[in-house]
């Protein structure tokens, strides 16, 4: 699991693409000229050039935009049009805001942009390799799919009285930075059918990171319900820090009216009994290595929160104000699940690990960028004359890109990718226990 979005915009700038000299020919969004890494693609092989790409992109000449506007709102990414030229925001752009304020818009072209969507592309080609490396090692993997924290439901003459608290679930995820437990569904079990508002904290954020609000529509039953937006429990993020726990929860206040929550019969303090229902039991043993659960209670007196109304609710914080609440009043109930059940995930997200370690990385996706624009040049895709082909045939840039398919030899920069790939799979091993664990397959003996 890799969230892609996020790693692309985060590696797009650790390798750069020089600026042409001429750049009355020639230019360059600054975008793309950035590079942490100080490497730029031109250093990977002679035939990269601004002036081979350009003759390889596509015809632009038909192509139109959108005049800016002021009055207009933009989201990141978006290209608009001043007179001859222009211009992408670079981050969301809210109204009032001039096209010369660098903050929010920088100049750009027809040719940058598709060369940073397919610089992007193999950035994403090289992330989705290593993965599948790593899972071909058996060094990730998907950790549990789609288990219920219990199965069956509660008597409905099991009802939990409303005593004006916030009660729900802590959950405690293991201590491991590549663990991501994803909440798949909530299954709510009430005596009312009505809207129920299920809000999600951090211990070490003052604000929810997630509220969601489900409408049942039957008396007593359980209804499951999946989230408008994936629920991520990471281990760290840029939500919460490293460690703590999670809470899941609801008003009782906030219930609709003669509503009361049915508790399943189950003690959260120790196993489920084996002997009573063994797929319960086994579901247990797959999510407890990941999760821990602890039922709790704590007066809404206690939390510093604005009350609302059906008519106010939004999924924005600023509207739906509630603060994190000090976890040294919390009373636990192991007896009680407040009609609360929850259909978990839990994936090795080596997400966070990349960002953090992306300079490792800086050399393999030169080389797989370097290696995805000579293919382009060999195979021209988009059919356009070009003054490449008069110093490179298309079996000049095969025979560099996958050496001589004739000789036993391995050669090419294919080749030299392959061998970064691999030491770079093994310069991660044993980085995280559970996630990037040491894979060690012993001696190999073989003929010379």
């Amino acid at each position: 699991m890799i969230r892609i979005k996020e790693l692309t915009e985060q590696l797009l700038h650790l390798v750069g693409w020089q600026q042409s000299y001429d750049t009355s020919e020639i230019y360059l969004s600054s975008n793309l000229t950035q590079s942490e890494s100080g490497m730029y693609f031109q250093q990977m092989h002679p035939l990269l050039t601004l002036q081979n790409l350009l003759s390889i992109a596509p015809d632009f000449k038909n192509t139109n935009f959108t005049s800016h506007s002021v009055n207009s709102t933009y989201k990141k990414g978006t290209v608009v049009k001043v007179e001859d030229k222009l211009y992408k925001s670079i981050s969301d752009v809210p109204q009032n805001i001039e096209i010369s304020n660098t903050e929010f818009w920088c100049e750009t072209n027809l040719f940058s942009e598709w060369l940073e969507d397919k610089t992007k592309a193999s950035i994403i080609k090289l992330v989705n390799k290593f993965i599948n490396m790593k899972l071909a090692d058996k060094a990730s993997k998907s950790l549990i799919e789609n288990k219920t924290l219990f199965d069956g439901t509660g008597r409905i003459t099991s009802t939990v009285r409303n005593r004006h608290n916030f009660v729900g679930f802590e959950l405690d995820t293991i201590r491991s930075k590549g663990v991501t437990v994803k909440i798949n569904k909530i299954g709510l079990q009430f005596t009312k059918p009505g809207t129920y508002k299920i809000f999600i904290m951090h211990s070490s954020n003052d604000a929810p990171i997630y509220i969601c609000e489900f409408t049942k529509v039957r008396n007593n039953s359980i209804e499951w319900f999946v989230p408008k937006e994936d629920i991520l429990l990471p281990y760290e993020s840029d939500f919460n820090d490293a460690g703590g726990s999670w809470y899941i929860g609801y008003f009782q206040s906030d219930l609709p009216e003669g509503s009361e929550a049915i508790s399943r019969d189950r003690d959260w303090s120790t196993q489920p009994c084996k002997a009573c229902s063994r797929s319960e039991f086994l579901a247990w043993q797959a999510w407890s290595k990941y999760i821990e659960v602890h039922p709790f209670y704590i007066d809404e007196d206690q939390i510093q929160a604005v009350r609302f109304n059906d008519e106010d609710f939004d999924d924005s914080f600023e509207k739906q104000q509630i603060h994190m609440w000090d976890v040294e009043n919390i009373t636990y109930q192991y007896d009680n699940n407040y009609g609360i059940n929850l259909e978990l995930s839990a994936y090795c997200d080596l997400t966070d690990f990349i960002i953090k370690q992306r300079h490792i990385f800086q050399d393999v996706i030169a080389k797989q960028v370097a290696v995805d624009f000579l293919r382009e040049f060999a195979y021209n895709p988009n059919v356009r004359t070009n003054r490449r082909s008069i110093n490179a045939s298309r079996t000049d840039i095969l025979y560099e890109l996958d050496g001589d398919s004739s000789s036993m030899k391995h050669s090419g920069l294919n080749y030299e990718l392959d061998l970064a790939l691999k030491a770079l799979n093994f310069s991660t091993q044993g980085l995280d226990r559970v996630c990037l664990p040491c894979v060690n397959h012993g001696l190999k003996y073989r003929t010379v």
